[in-house]
């Protein structure tokens, strides 16, 4: 029996086989210097490949490593942004970092508003219009700012405006009553019910109402504003002794004094002096000299008390605080 089996056995095909086999053999060297050539630049290519996707892991990284920074800080939403305390407020936590979603009725100026606060602490500042009187409206609104993220911080600052004259008790209209009760607790009452369940999950967050001096004191002739300052404050200690336990911090900001422009403003208007039981952004629109006037508060420094309630340790929580300027005294 043969020892191997050719496909073909006729001797011209064997010869042909032989053949074929020694010019290979003569060959062989310079394929092998080829393949060499070769793997050397498999090997180089795969060095190009791996320091690329090195690269590309080092960014995805620092990307993440941004993003969980900026979501750590979580969003503040300010509720009621005017000219002066809503817009200080949102400024200061802009200049902290946080991204910031500004709301207010009229979207015109608060979109002049967040490009201001934009361009000044280089942050992400977002306008949405709210009407604090419709529950709708403030379900709408917040689909919009929790979209954003989570809500670690929700300042409510809105307010109804009223009659800075006095107004008799039998004068006064129901839709006009109903209306500050849902602008001034109602409204805040919606707000709170939007950020809380996500702030108790994750067992942090902090809420700050705005009050006046009406939120103590009961005056003549107003009524309206007394009624729904006074909810106000029994709403913010309310959610206090719920949630404090929590980890939520509820903080209810007493403004016992008219607001004026910030310091950095220069205004030269001679300030109004009006009874003094304003809602802090009809405050601001009361007076007009550059820190507030005559006695008046700089709604930058207000700002700063806001900013120091939200970083403040747990360990010794305000609930409620009133602020005053040192130039003037209580009145009540």
């Amino acid at each position: 029996m043969p020892h191997a089996l050719w496909y073909g056995s006729s001797q011209s095909n064997q010869q042909q086989h032989l053949s074929s086999c020694q010019s290979g053999a003569l060959n062989a060297p310079r394929e092998a210097s080829n393949c060499t050539n070769c793997y050397q630049n498999l090997l180089s290519l795969s060095l190009y490949l791996v320091l690329f996707l090195l690269l590309i892991s080092i960014s995805v990284i620092k990307m993440r490593n941004m993003a969980s920074t900026a979501s750590s800080r979580g969003i503040a939403a300010i509720v009621g942004v005017g000219p002066k305390l809503g817009r200080s407020i949102a400024r200061k936590f802009a200049h902290e970092g946080y991204t910031v979603a500004i709301l207010a009725r009229d979207l015109g100026r608060l979109s002049r508003f967040a490009d201001e606060i934009a361009r000044e602490e280089k942050a992400q500042v977002f306008a949405i219009r709210i009407d604090c009187s419709d529950s709708r409206s403030v379900r709408e609104a917040f689909e919009g700012v929790l979209s954003l993220g989570f809500v670690e911080v929700l300042v409510y600052n809105a307010y109804q405006p009223v009659s800075w004259h006095p107004t008799n008790f039998s004068d006064i209209r129901i839709d006009s009553f109903d209306k500050s009760l849902a602008v001034s607790t109602v409204g805040a009452f919606h707000c709170a019910q939007q950020v809380l369940p996500v702030m108790v999950d994750r067992g942090k967050g902090t809420i700050l109402f705005t009050g006046c001096s009406a939120s103590l004191t009961g005056i003549a002739g107003f009524s309206e504003l007394c009624c729904g300052k006074f909810a106000l404050r029994a709403l913010s200690q309310c959610l206090a002794r719920e949630f404090q336990p929590l980890g939520v911090h509820v903080a209810h900001v007493i403004i016992d004094g008219f607001i004026g422009n910030p310091t950095r403003v220069q205004n030269t208007t001679t300030a109004t002096m009006l009874p003094r039981v304003s809602t802090a952004e009809e405050q601001s629109c009361a007076s007009g000299g550059g820190g507030g006037g005559e006695g008046g508060m700089d709604p930058d420094a207000v700002a700063q008390t806001y900013w120091q309630l939200h970083v403040q340790d747990k360990a010794a929580w305000t609930q409620e605080i009133d602020l005053r300027p040192s130039s003037t005294p209580r009145f009540f």
